[in-house]
């Protein structure tokens, strides 16, 4: 039972965004104070601002946000109303413009209209940010996919921009983007009302992880659990944590991908095998997160391919390594005749026999036609392209039984350990 509610409380944590950031609201230095310092203020002080949340996917922005939004709230209740916008949805000016009229009177309670203009519903924006501002109340824009919104006329970021230089609006505006320089999209009369504030949300520091593993994974003593079995869980978490073994599983983790959410999916993962006996974690539950983590769909399909077609992606991969930028068939020949010249190997085939070897490696995906390339050509004169990685080609050699051994050496593995 007490096993079952702890898996269930770590669940939660680790599926809740918003819980999993909030290990970061004590550091001044961290993107939520800075936001939060910079919508605050923009309350209390009653003028307009602007800001972009710059960061990859996964690093939690959105979140941050929701974060911020949700204190706010609680700290100035009835006196912030927040419009949502994804530019994935809404990237259209006139879907805009709905929208954030519909978001509006939903917020006001007031009645929509589906019949308004575009022209209306601007108009209408504009009064509702004066009439907040007369009122002391302020509107939070929150624009996702910011870069989209930069696409067109802009005639959405303008007209929101241009409306927050009177002295009767109070607004905010939020842009969150994976693109680093979406700032530069901006045309010069939309960029000259930007008020240039970035926040870049880069992967967090080793000590900022040992803090959020410790402030994910540790149970608390008022969760109704058994203060014996919390003690003991909470031991062996610090154990873990403290093991060298546990440090060279997250290197190899944060060397693929060093975003928060990364690290949350692996360590769901890890809760998800913990053994139902004991009720307790062991870094054997964390090596299996990490063989999931790592499993590839490419790396997997090369367990069962033959071994010409091996051949045919080890020669792909020395012709792109001797920066060859254009290959086709021909070319992957050429490269085999000389790899079986030099060493004299005994996997010798017809050519008829390695172009339906080609033709299967096409048919799976792993290797491609370069396109707009030489379409009008036959498939033996067609550029071509690997659709996998040099680590993936080494650990799929690695994994398949039947790989020669000549493979491996040629294929230079160091590299790519």
């Amino acid at each position: 039972m007490a096993v079952e509610k702890a898996l269930t409380l770590l669940r939660a944590r680790l599926c809740d965004p918003t819980y999993v950031h909030a290990a970061f609201k004590s550091c001044p230095q961290s993107n939520y104070s800075k936001l939060k310092l910079l919508i605050a203020s923009s309350i209390a002080d009653a003028y307009n601002n602007s800001a972009l949340l710059l960061g990859p996917r996964g690093s939690g922005k959105i979140a941050v946000v929701d974060l911020v939004l949700e204190d706010l709230k609680a700290e100035h209740p009835d006196t912030i109303s927040v419009i949502r916008l994804s530019g994935l949805l809404h990237h259209d000016d006139n879907c805009a413009h709905k929208e954030i009229a519909r978001q509006l009177c939903l917020e006001h309670q007031l009645l929509f209209s589906k019949m308004a203009s575009s022209d209306d519903n601007s108009q209408f924006m504009i009064d509702m940010m004066r009439e907040c501002g007369l009122a002391h109340k302020s509107i939070v824009f929150v624009l996702d996919e910011f870069d989209l919104f930069a696409q067109g006329k802009q005639r959405l970021l303008y007209s929101l921009l241009d409306a927050m230089q009177t002295l009767t609006s109070q607004a905010v505006v939020i842009g969150v983007s994976c693109q680093l320089d979406a700032d530069q999209l901006l045309e010069k009369r939309v960029l000259s009302r930007f008020s240039h504030r970035k926040l870049l949300f880069v992967p967090p520091s080793r000590e900022d992880i040992k803090r959020l593993l410790e402030y994910i994974l540790y149970l608390p003593q008022d969760s109704g659990l058994p203060s014996k079995y919390i003690t003991e869980f909470n031991s062996r978490v610090q154990n873990i944590l403290n093991d060298k073994k546990f440090d060279k599983i997250l290197d190899s983790l944060l060397d693929v991908d060093g975003t928060v959410s990364n690290l949350v999916q692996f360590l769901f993962r890890a809760v998800s095998f913990i053994n139902l006996e004991s009720g307790l974690l062991s870094l054997d539950n964390f090596k299996n997160a990490q063989i999931c983590n790592q499993r590839q769909p490419k790396t997997d399909s090369l367990h069962d391919v033959s071994i010409l077609e091996l051949y045919i992606l080890v020669c792909m991969n020395r012709l792109e390594r001797k920066e060859q930028d254009l290959y086709n068939f021909k070319s992957v020949m050429k490269e085999y005749k000389a790899i079986h010249d030099a060493y004299k190997t005994s996997d010798s085939y017809e050519h008829s026999v390695c172009l339906r070897a080609f033709e299967h490696l096409l048919e799976r995906e792993l290797i491609s036609f370069v396109e707009y390339k030489g379409r009008n050509l036959s498939i033996e004169f067609r550029p071509v392209k690997l659709l996998i990685s040099p680590r993936e080609l080494y650990l799929g050699l690695k994994s398949n039984s039947s790989c020669p051994a000549i493979l491996q050496k040629l294929f230079d593995h160091e590299s790519f350990k």
